[in-house]
């Protein structure tokens, strides 16, 4: 995990992260890009959108996704806690999707060619052959609580059900993870060519149209 400031600072020591780590994530990424040569590792933050295709497709329960277990909360004006204090760069699903696409139509592209190319992105003194690494993340830095606000706002609903509360250190059937890995993605931005990545207002937007 690296610091969210820029894609090219230190990684982040265990010491940083709070003593804790996310499972079988290893903190050496020269390691990990020498396991997957040639590959391109998207490092996903918190994804929102319209409805999964699943009916559990959130841990809240019988809910598609994390925006609509907020919608029904805020319509039933059910009283629910929100952390304040963990950031996310929240992105869009459909800006996962475009950027998977991307990807995979330059592999395909370069399917059958020796792509010999090395990138020293990870470690100026070893030539690797090519692996980059991106931070998939949107335009906005937001807590949970934020995505609530702005859900409840864009339904015109009150918001005074929605408590804003401070995560516990430990988070009971959670997985562990710093309180903040807010992301900076100007270099997948410009990868794709976009001016910015979706951020919390457009992604509600989209999807409570």
């Amino acid at each position: 995990l690296r610091n969210a400031t820029t894609e090219s600072t230190p990684l982040l020591t265990e010491k940083e992260l709070g003593g804790t780590t996310m499972p079988d994530i290893k903190l050496d990424t020269t390691s990990t890009v020498a396991a997957a040569p040639n590959s391109v590792i998207l490092r996903s933050s918190l994804i929102l959108g319209p409805p999964t295709p699943f009916q559990n497709g959130c841990r809240k329960g019988a809910f598609p996704s994390f925006l609509q277990f907020i919608e029904s909360r805020i319509l039933s004006s059910t009283p629910t806690n929100y952390f304040i204090n963990e950031f996310r760069s929240v992105v869009h699903v459909e800006d996962v999707i475009r950027s998977i696409r991307h990807f995979v139509c330059q592999a395909l592209l370069r399917w059958g060619e020796n792509d010999v190319d090395v990138d020293v992105d990870v470690d100026d003194s070893t030539s690797v052959k090519k692996t980059r690494v991106f931070n998939l993340g949107g335009s906005t830095r937001a807590s949970r609580y934020d995505v609530a606000l702005e859900v409840a706002g864009r339904l015109k609903c009150d918001a005074s059900s929605a408590n804003g509360v401070d995560r516990p250190p430990t988070v009971p059937g959670g997985v562990r993870s710093p309180p903040d890995i807010s992301m900076n993605v100007d270099k997948l931005t410009k990868e794709l060519g976009l001016m910015k990545m979706d951020g919390l207002k457009e992604i509600v937007l989209s999807t409570f149209k």
